[in-house]
């Protein structure tokens, strides 16, 4: 953690991380259905790495009860601390997912669940590339993932006083540098969850070789 951007995610999650817990729906139909979609291709016991896992609910919980070898990603240490007790079963590991460095072909699936938003975005396109490295061959790569670009912070975020950065792109472009780390998409479209946020969910597939 040595620039301002990351340091501003990082202590922003540090403080909030109970608050940023108490929004998350353990049961979210919306995240659950996508998991259960990527889920039924995938193998028993596959490994699954989850970036920027929070505090493990509800993805990297869902994915360790049914049996898949789960390694959590995340910088808060505080966010890992409650991963920790509430996902006994995973593996956390404190870390920058753009440094993350995994030997090719180390997973069956990758998710990111509402993560990427807050890596700079010009490093986008690189850590894609990192993360279709990683899967095996016919891997899968769930996200969600962005509708419109922006690049900016807020100091006081949703009221709780801590400070937060987000930095992503548009759909389009979204879609264009899945396609240029070699993904094949197999769906990305506009879903809103009861929360009444939209998001861009993304199921995508490492080629298998010809």
């Amino acid at each position: 953690m040595n620039d301002p951007h990351r340091e501003l995610v990082e202590k922003g999650y540090d403080r909030v991380a109970k608050q940023y817990l108490a929004t998350k729906d353990p049961q979210d139909p919306l995240a659950l259905s996508a998991l259960e979609e990527m889920a039924r291709d995938l193998p028993p016991g596959a490994a699954v790495l989850d970036l920027g896992c929070g505090a493990g609910v509800p993805a990297t919980r869902w994915l360790a009860a049914r049996g898949f070898t789960v390694t959590g990603v995340d910088f808060s240490e505080r966010q890992l601390g409650l991963a920790r007790k509430l996902v006994p079963d995973a593996t956390f590991v404190k870390a920058d997912m753009t440094a993350l460095e995994f030997e090719p072909g180390t997973f069956g699936a990758v998710v990111a669940f509402h993560s990427i938003i807050h890596v700079p975005r010009e490093e986008h396109l690189a850590l894609l590339e990192k993360i279709h490295r990683w899967l095996g061959p016919g891997g899968l790569f769930l996200a969600t993932l962005t509708l419109t670009g922006f690049e900016g912070e807020d100091y006081d975020w949703e009221g709780w006083g801590a400070p937060m950065r987000w930095s992503h792109y548009d759909a389009e472009t979204n879609v264009t540098m899945l396609r240029r780390s070699g993904f094949d998409i197999l769906h990305a479209e506009p879903r809103t969850g009861d929360d009444e946020e939209t998001w861009l969910w993304t199921l995508a597939r490492k080629d298998l070789p010809r």
